[in-house]
């Protein structure tokens, strides 16, 4: 984590495959799966998203297994980040829903609303300009502690949906 935290990538990659190998070797699933999603991390900042995908993948399966919630969300959130990076855009959309999902299932909001405004930059930079406003409206109704700038287009967002008929969110 220090060599993440001081930007050595490098470093950080190395440190964390070790540690989920020797994880592994010693039959400790979740502790080689919380490795995996570190490395994963690394992987996307270093521009890595293929093989951040690969680190990941298996350690939803892991997370769902043990019952791990937390680590069940944050594994499809940085599944949802290395499949957008790997340009699977429906993939990524699911698995942000899922992340979104399964924080909220555990009363995470901070992290729910995190997820939904990834979704939303996904769906924006798409081109679907309505969802990613109703997906960004459920992100900052998430937020407990909004700041003005965020009280001020979750006013908006909720105007915009009142002309355009949307459900209430």
């Amino acid at each position: 984590m220090a060599a993440y935290r001081e930007k050595r990538l490098g470093a950080a990659e190395q440190a964390f495959a070790a540690a989920r190998q020797k994880y592994s070797e010693m039959g400790e699933r979740a502790k080689a799966a919380e490795m995996a999603n570190n490395l994963c991390v690394v992987l996307l900042d270093s521009g890595q998203p293929q093989k951040a995908l690969e680190a990941v993948g298996p350690t939803v399966e892991v997370f769902g297994e043990l019952k791990d919630h937390l680590h069940l969300a944050q594994a499809y959130g940085n599944l949802a980040s290395a499949q957008e990076g790997c340009g699977k855009t429906a993939e990524a959309e699911a698995s942000y829903r899922k992340a979104a999902e399964t924080f909220a299932s555990i009363g995470d909001k901070e992290n729910r609303a995190h997820c939904l405004k990834a979704l939303s930059q996904l769906q924006l930079r798409h081109g679907r300009h309505l969802e990613a406003a109703a997906s960004m409206q459920a992100a900052l109704d998430s937020q407990q502690k909004a700041s003005v700038m965020s009280r001020l287009l979750r006013w908006l967002l909720r105007l915009l949906s009142r002309l355009l008929g949307w459900p209430a969110g």
